[in-house]
């Protein structure tokens, strides 16, 4: 009689049969959209619908679900429905050259802005010295000229006269006027006003003092005169330089009087150009001279910031680097004779000023690992506004270069920042950073795990028909794109579920087409796949085929055949990143006269992990619960994973130990060749755990590699049939008796399957009803000993 259920190789085939009939994915038609994500896809929705502050949006997922590429596709298409931002450009500021002007432009005019300076300029270059050598000005200025050398002729006239009124004669000197006492018709010499008597030097000086206050007056006068003269030989440049630049500067007030900041701006430079009109004169002639200052022409330059001129919407800006200076900009220097100088033409602009108006694409990792990035997106956004500073005000690092930092006008910010990462990032930040759940109120979580229907199989099914034909590589077979499905399963560990991450799809694909072209084939099949599938696990596997050569060596002690007291094969899995494999670990158990309980040795050792030894105290419970409600038991017994030298934790191995301890205080030998794995309750229950395709596979080679005699299986979890995907060996082995897999739902279900077939006979199915009893006596007899003992 059969007391036991068991897996038959069907329960472990997956046909896929809902596939339409191909011969392969040529004759299907291409998707290229999202699979799967519809959670995913509404938050974006929301995300791109609202405008308020603080709604910039994080994408949660694991790399590969196709969260990056979707979202830019998304942004990129709903950007072209957006207005095309703004142009800016950076001018030099005539007030303080220290702060330079930001003008904002109408959208794609920036350049035409740039094109209009640079003509008035030209402009200047070319007419400003042929018409101040022009035979018309010079007659203007000349007569200029001459009206006040005759103002100051006449001025300087009432002087001489008084003077020689008082028989003096006037000098220029460098200071003004000297005055020269005159005797007969000849100039007094020092010597002869040295013999003068006294009272005619006093006369003399009186006079000189008296003419010295005349003088005075009239070098006022001449001050004056010549600034007057200066004045209208200025109004007389004026009017040239105006007359030169007249149509231009209306033309410049007539295409940007849109915005006063560039009117001020024209005004500005208009005033500018008058007051140096000069060096326009002397252009061609000093040009090439070494005295000539090419920087002192910088200042009539435009610095085109931001151009939207070959922009169609709004931008959408992926930055891979999003560092310091990458997001908000930089100031660049040139070494001019070991100094490090600057100008508004240097200011150069980050992704917020190109993405301004529209959306930037961040990876949240790289900005959080980049120095100051993330700091200077928060203040950013808080103040809506991108302000260009050196890394100076993060860290003093250039303290030993004198530098003259520039402070640009702020550019204000309009924009809805994605960041895409992880959700252990997303809950990172959430958790420690106040700022990130002000500003990012929008999650988009992209699952790992898609949801095995029929359309989203027939997705997957287009989304692998247009991978092929947009990267030239074969078509697939229906029997291929089955096996494709079926490794997809096996990625997420369940068959209820494919997953999330194409990129592993997309590789399978990528390896499995080498071995089609290796072969000549015009098509990718099944035979490609599984070759493929081979391939990785060689190049991964590397750990688990030393692992499995340490079995054959003796190396890991195991038992697949007969059976132990207290001994069982239990299962775990070995996760080294890349790859994760099966391994067999006997389990042991010693019970004897004691109060000491259950001990775990490896808790004892630190060796247990927190899960580990909570599973060990469920044992307690189950034991309490089971044989202690109606008489007090106490007994010691010790669990141990034999040959464990890197620390075990996880309750997968909770339902051994149980079974095994069991078996110790029953005597009950228990099947080696049956193998358990999975977690119980304290009633009993068995729960479900994880890595069962693993374990089972490890185990099944342990076993075929000392001979599989159809008394090997495992026990597992029912909760975990749904999981089983397992490689065609195993299904094989299961197919011809040679190997079994046995879904139980509670302990009692586990000793009709480990335990020998004459007490499962000789108790009709209800092996654990005679192995409680046998407890029971143990635990009797333990009870008595301590009585005894206390006598």
């Amino acid at each position: 009689m059969h007391y036991k259920k068991e897996l038959t190789y069907k329960d472990l085939l997956m046909n896929f049969d809902f596939l339409p009939e191909f011969k392969d994915t040529s004759e299907i038609s291409g998707y290229k959209g999202i699979i799967g994500q519809d959670r995913a896809i509404e938050a974006v929705e929301f995300g791109l619908s609202i405008y308020r502050k603080g709604y910039n949006m994080y994408v949660s997922g694991s790399m590969g679900t196709g969260k990056r590429s979707y979202i830019l596709d998304k942004l990129k298409r709903h950007a072209k429905e957006l207005p095309t931002p703004h142009d800016w450009c950076y001018v030099y500021n005539f007030h303080d050259p220290y702060k330079p002007k930001a003008l904002k432009l109408n959208s794609g005019t920036a350049y035409n802005f740039k094109e209009d300076i640079d003509e008035l300029i030209n402009l200047l270059y070319k007419d400003v010295p042929k018409s101040f050598s022009d035979h018309i000005y010079e007659r203007e200025r000349n007569d200029i000229i001459d009206k006040y050398k005759k103002m100051i002729s006449k001025v300087v006239s009432v002087l001489q006269q008084r003077a020689g009124e008082n028989s003096f004669k006037v000098k220029n000197t460098s200071d003004g006027f000297a005055f020269v006492p005159i005797s007969g018709n000849e100039e007094m010499s020092e010597k002869e006003y040295d013999e003068l008597e006294e009272d005619k030097k006093e006369e003399i000086n009186s006079k000189v003092s008296e003419l010295k206050l005349v003088a005075l007056e009239v070098i006022k006068k001449t001050k004056e005169i010549k600034k007057e003269m200066a004045n209208e030989l200025k109004e007389l440049d004026t009017k040239v330089a105006l007359t030169i630049m007249d149509d231009s500067i209306k033309n410049l007030r007539k295409v940007y009087g849109y915005n006063e900041d560039i009117l001020d701006y024209i005004e500005d430079l208009e005033i500018d150009i008058i007051e140096n009109i000069d060096i326009f004169i002397d252009y061609e002639d000093e040009k090439d001279s070494e005295e000539f200052d090419e920087s002192f022409f910088k200042r009539y330059s435009v610095n085109v910031f931001i151009s939207s001129r070959d922009v169609e919407g709004a931008p959408v800006i992926y930055e891979e680097q999003p560092e310091y200076s990458s997001l908000i900009g930089s100031i660049e220097y040139e070494n001019k004779q070991g100094s490090l100088v600057t100008d508004f033409t240097m200011i150069k602009p980050g992704s917020l000023h190109i993405a301004n108006g529209g959306y930037i694409v961040l990876e949240a990792e790289a900005l959080l690992k980049s120095y100051g990035g993330w700091i200077a997106l928060k203040r950013s956004l808080k103040t809506q506004k991108v302000s260009i500073e050196s890394l100076q005000s993060l860290k003093n690092q250039y303290d030993i270069i004198s530098l003259t930092n520039l402070e640009p006008d702020e550019i204000p910010l309009d924009i809805k920042v994605v960041l895409l990462g992880s959700p252990y990032i997303y809950y990172l930040l959430y958790n420690n950073d106040e700022y990130f759940r002000e500003f990012f109120k929008v999650k988009a979580e992209f699952d790992e795990e898609i949801k095995n229907c029929s359309s989203n199989s027939l997705k997957i099914l287009g989304f692998i028909s247009n991978y092929c034909e947009e990267n030239n590589i074969p078509p697939i077979t229906r029997d291929g794109v089955k096996e494709i499905l079926r490794y997809s399963c096996r990625s997420a560990d369940s068959r209820n579920y494919y997953t999330g991450r194409m990129e592993k799809i997309v590789d399978l694909i990528e390896e499995a087409a080498i071995f089609s072209k290796e072969n000549k084939e015009k098509q990718i099949s099944r035979k490609n796949i599984k070759n493929a599938l081979k391939n990785i696990e060689r190049r991964h596997g590397i750990y688990k085929d030393k692992t499995m050569e340490r079995y054959e060596e003796g190396k890991y002690i195991v038992d697949t055949k007969g059976y132990k007291v207290g001994e069982i094969n239990g299962l775990s899995v070995i996760d080294i990143g890349d790859f994760r494999f099966g391994k067999q670990s006997k389990i042991t158990v010693s019970t004897y006269a004691s109060r000491s309980g259950i001990v775990n040795i490896e808790r004892e050792v630190d060796m247990s992990g927190n899960i580990h030894s909570k599973g060990v105290l469920v044992l307690s419970g189950y034991f309490n619960e089971t044989f202690g409600k109606t008489n007090s038991i106490s007994f010691g017994a010790s669990i141990c994973f034999e040959q464990l030298y890197g620390g075990v934790d996880g309750d997968s191995a909770s339902l051994a130990e149980l079974i095994t301890l069991i078996s110790s205080l029953s005597d009950i030998p228990l099947n080696q060749g049956i193998a358990v794995t999975g977690s119980v309750n304290q009633k009993g229950i068995v729960q479900p755990v994880g890595g069962l395709n693993e374990k089972i596979e490890g185990f099944f080679e342990v076993c075929k590699r000392f001979g599989l005699d159809g008394s090997q299986g495992v026990i597992l979890p029912s909760r975990n049939v749904a999981e089983l995907i397992l490689s065609d060996e195993v299904i094989e082995a299961v197919k011809n008796g040679l190997f079994h897999i046995y879904p139980v739902e509670s302990i009692d279900e586990c000793f009709n399957i480990i335990c020998s077939k004459e007490l499962c006979n000789s108790n009709q199915g209800k092996a654990y009803e005679s192995i409680k009893n046998s407890v029971m006596d143990k635990l009797n007899l333990y009870k008595k000993i301590f009585s005894s003992n206390s006598k």
